[in-house]
């Protein structure tokens, strides 16, 4: 994998930028402060999703909405070339240029980080991050500074470059995969007592089940013969069912005959009427007919002479425009001839101007240069405003920063607790772990401490009785030793005494253990104390940008001494404003006595040069005049030829009212007459349907007295009794049949459900022996877990001690020393019969060790053939600078190296120079 190219548009200081990368080493150089260091973070941001210290708005160009990073390179995988480009607006775009096509990638951990470990040739599960600032682009003066520290800081650095920790994560981890497989074998030994708790009642389900499907066999067979039974008297109540149906359907018809003839009866009475109605009509219009026809033709008379005097008054509007016309040139031309007559004089004003415009000149040429020399100063007032708001942010920044680091003291304590919360969290898992056995022997101390308190209780009434006995005696006995009666006591007291002791000791213990197997009280204190130690965890990733921060502190009181710097000279400048200021409010005064002599005159000019046009215009006013005249003329012309249409419009308006009232009467009864011929067919039409009606209603009463004779009503109500018997008796043995049948389901169900129960216990013994090797793996995984890190890491520690002696040799040129990188992470420098520390090294030897086993770290873990070296000759002389370009020169294990350098060391020993300037 190597890169061809990087595109920056408004990233940090780059507007818009692009830079080309060859094989081998690529110098970048420039002077401090033109964003050389800006391309490597860049690539970082884009290919390793690192971005050190940074926020994301710090990315950004000052007045930019967003920032862009593209980056081509030729992958690792397919030897293919890709672009990535992101955004801090849009996210990721990955470009194949080859099928010219965007792959459809867009979620950052799930598609964008394996894509690029893939085509990058790291593992699967890299963190590109990490890897990017521990070994691929070590940040500017940190090269070395790692193999400085102590062995217990550098221990983590590396223990995470080499994943170390991922072992122990993983048998940690882990751990929950073995509780939940014992889990899982526990359950299925529970399963397997349901199950036969639940396979007990197998054998009286089915004795059941049998019984219920003989009874409804009998019930089938006792059903089918009365179904017979009523068959036959169905088919005989069916025949005299339908003869008495057919008598009450003539019955209906009859009646629905009867209502018929009456209705079309009345409908005929109603067609005689309109038929009288329809003649009287008829002889109206006959009588009134010529007036209506006269009626009509005023009409059309009226329309035309309408016409006529509609276009009588456009003309007489048309002939009104005309004499506006007429009027308003009458008064232009009389504006017009008043202006010409002013020409002179304004000649003579403009000769009278002339000194004072050169006045004017003159003063505006001095206001100009003050003009421009007070822009100077606001934008030097603006500068300063912008310096001073720029102060004020790097001030909260600084006080945030202050807080911030103020904060991440607090959490110290916090995080020194977790060693102590981690053996909690131990003791409390191992108390869950062993909570059955401790409830077991909870059961036994019961249960000693129930028999020990018995027993006590009977000791303390045989020591009584065994006192007053030895009270007794001693009074029967005068001569019996008293000392002997003191120590039987004392025998006695101290057994009570040790029993009542014992019995105590017990009960403390089991108040003790009854904590121990409060199994949700145990499980509360887990997810306490873990919620405790995940939040100490977080305090301690939060340390981790205590140095950050410190370095941004540092870089934020430079900054701001800066600006007060730059504050303190344009104050100086901004000194001399009020002198400007003063000389331009004089300049200003004496323009303003002079009362804008070229404005004056510019406008007398304009008005001279305008006298042409007035001329013009008065000709063509005095043209157009005429031509208004002679069109006024025919206008007039035109409306005498309709000086008679009003009054013959008067007099057809007369007429037409004289002949409206026979004309009304002919259209109210016109209608009316038109229906005569119809109405007179209707009137035959519906005469006949009525007697049609009258022979229909005849025959249906004949026909229906007949049926009437051969129907017998009784034998249909004896075949109704015996056909409901019959059918009750059906439905009473149909009804029971379904709630049998639906037994005989149920019970079939329980059956089916208890094949299925025997079939998953017959699994669950299986899956109890496959869940029990699961478990026996899984424990010989987190054993193989736990010891496979420490010889793991051992072989990574040798594989990349030896390939970093190789590198150290190359890279200083002299066969004779040799470097071991140890298993705590120290650099060892032999050389000849002496072995040095990486402390007792020079600054050129301690950076070319360095080098040589961050590079031997890239090689060995991962298929990276590039490197970054930001700054790597920072405080070193130019002999040691030289000695370290031509060393890293040198380096031929590599594809392409990348060093950032604001000298000329490194343009020396490479072709690939690129140089960055400042932009403004």
């Amino acid at each position: 994998m190597y890169l061809l190219s990087v595109t920056l548009t408004n990233f940090k200081t780059h507007r818009d930028r692009n830079f080309e990368f060859q094989l081998g080493t690529n110098a970048i150089c420039g002077v401090n402060g033109a964003g050389k260091t800006s391309i490597l973070e860049a690539i970082a941001w884009t290919l390793f999703n690192h971005r050190g210290s940074y926020k994301q708005e710090d990315l950004i160009r000052n007045g930019s909405g967003s920032a862009q990073a593209r980056v081509a390179f030729v992958s690792s995988y397919d030897s293919r070339t890709y672009e990535v480009e992101r955004c801090t607006s849009r996210g990721y775009t990955i470009f194949d240029p080859q099928l010219g096509e965007r792959l459809n990638y867009s979620r950052i951990k799930d598609e964008i980080e394996p894509w690029l470990q893939q085509h990058l040739g790291v593992p699967v599960g890299t963190d590109l991050g990490q890897l990017f600032a521990n070994t691929i682009g070590v940040p500017q003066g940190t090269f070395t500074a790692d193999f400085l520290l102590s062995p217990e800081k550098r221990k983590p650095i590396f223990d995470g470059v080499l994943k170390v920790e991922e072992y122990r994560r993983v048998h940690k981890e882990s751990n929950t995969l073995r509780r939940y497989a014992e889990g899982q074998v526990e359950l299925l030994k529970v399963q397997l007592q349901q199950y036969d708790e639940q396979l007990q009642a197998w054998e009286g389900l089915d004795e059941r089940h049998a019984a219920i499907g003989q009874e409804i066999a009998q019930g089938e067979r006792q059903l089918t013969s009365l179904q017979q039974n009523l068959d036959q008297l169905q088919r005989s109540r069916q025949s005299l069912v339908a003869q008495g149906q057919k008598i009450q359907a003539l019955q209906q018809q009859q009646q629905q005959l009867t209502l018929q003839l009456e209705a079309k009866q009345q409908a005929r009475q109603l067609i005689e009427q309109a038929c009288g109605r329809s003649q009287q009509a008829t002889e109206l219009c006959q009588t009134h007919g010529a007036a209506y026809r006269g009626y009509v033709a005023i009409e059309t008379t009226l329309k035309a002479l309408n016409q006529q005097n509609q276009q009588r008054q456009q003309l007489l509007q048309q002939q009104q425009t005309q004499q506006r016309s007429l009027d308003q040139q009458a008064t232009a031309m009389a504006r017009l001839q008043v202006q010409l007559e002013q020409r002179d004089q304004l000649q003579q004003q403009i000769s009278t101007l002339a000194a004072a415009c050169k006045q004017q000149k003159a003063l505006e040429q001095q206001r100009l240069e003050l003009g421009q020399q007070q822009q100077a100063l606001t934008q030097l007032k603006m500068r300063l405003q912008s310096l001073q708001e720029h102060l004020g942010r790097l001030r909260q920044e600084s006080v945030q920063t202050k807080q911030s680091l103020d904060k991440l003291d607090i959490l110290q304590n916090s995080v020194e607790q977790i060693p102590a919360l981690e053996q909690q969290q131990q003791r409390w898992q191992q108390q869950l772990s062993r909570i059955e056995a401790a409830q077991q022997f909870e059961q036994e101390l019961q249960q000693l401490v129930a028999s020990h308190r018995n027993d006590s209780s009977a000791y303390d009434q045989q020591a009584a009785s065994a006192l007053e006995s030895l009270g007794e005696l001693q009074q029967s006995l005068p001569l019996l030793s008293s000392d002997v009666l003191e120590q039987l006591k004392g025998a006695i007291s101290t057994g009570q005494t040790l029993s009542q002791t014992t019995l105590a000791a017990l009960e403390s213990i089991l108040a003790d253990l009854s904590a121990q197997v409060d199994l949700p009280q145990l499980q509360k204190q887990l997810k306490t104390g873990q919620a405790d130690l995940t939040k100490a965890y977080g305090n301690r990733a939060k340390l981790a940008n205590r140095e950050p921060l410190q370095l941004r502190l540092s870089e934020l009181g430079a900054q701001q001494q800066r600006l007060q710097t730059e504050m303190t000279e344009i104050e100086q400048q901004l000194s001399q404003s009020e002198v400007v200021n003063q000389q331009l409010q004089q300049l200003e005064a004496e323009l303003k006595a002079l009362g804008d002599p070229n404005g004056r005159r510019q406008v007398l000019e304009e008005q001279l040069q305008a006298m042409a046009q007035v001329e013009t215009e008065y000709g063509r006013l005095r043209g157009q005049r005429q031509t208004l005249e002679a069109a006024l003329a025919t206008l007039t012309k035109q409306i005498d030829d309709f000086a008679d249409v009003e009054v013959e419009l008067a007099k057809q308006q007369q007429l037409r009212q004289d002949s409206q009232a026979g004309y009304l009467l002919y259209v109210q009864n016109e209608k009316d007459a038109q229906k005569l011929e119809q109405l007179t067919a209707d009137l035959a039409a519906a005469a006949q349907v009525v007697a049609e009606l009258t022979q229909q209603q005849e025959t249906l009463v004949t026909e229906l007295g007949q049926l009437a004779v051969d129907f017998d009503p009784e034998a249909l109500q004896l075949l109704e009794k015996q056909y409901g018997e019959l059918k009750s008796q059906c439905d009473r043995i149909a009804g029971s049949l379904p709630q049998q049948r639906k037994l005989q389901t149920e019970l079939s169900s329980q059956l089916e459900s208890l094949r299925h129960v025997a079939e998953k216990r017959d699994q669950a013994h299986v899956d109890v022996k496959q869940k029990e090797r699961v478990k026996r793996f899984i424990n010989f995984a987190r054993k193989a877990y736990k010891e496979a890190g420490p010889r793991i890491t051992e072989r990574y520690v040798q594989g990349i001690s030896r390939e970093a002696d190789r590198l150290f040799r190359e890279l200083l040129n002299r066969p004779n020393v040799a470097l071991e990188w140890t298993r705590d992470y120290e650099i060892l420098v032999q050389e000849g019969g002496n072995t040095r520390r990486f402390l007792n090294l020079s600054g050129g030897e301690q950076m070319c060790a360095a080098l040589a086993v961050r590079l031997a770290l890239l090689k060995v873990l991962a298929d990276i053939d590039i490197a970054f070296f930001d700054e790597p000759t920072t405080n070193m002389d130019r002999p040691r600078r030289e000695s370290l370009a031509e060393a890293i020169g040198r380096l031929k294990a590599f594809k392409q190296l990348f060093v950032i350098s604001h000298d000329d060391t490194f343009e020396k020993v490479t072709e690939n120079v690129i140089v960055v300037e400042r932009e403004d």
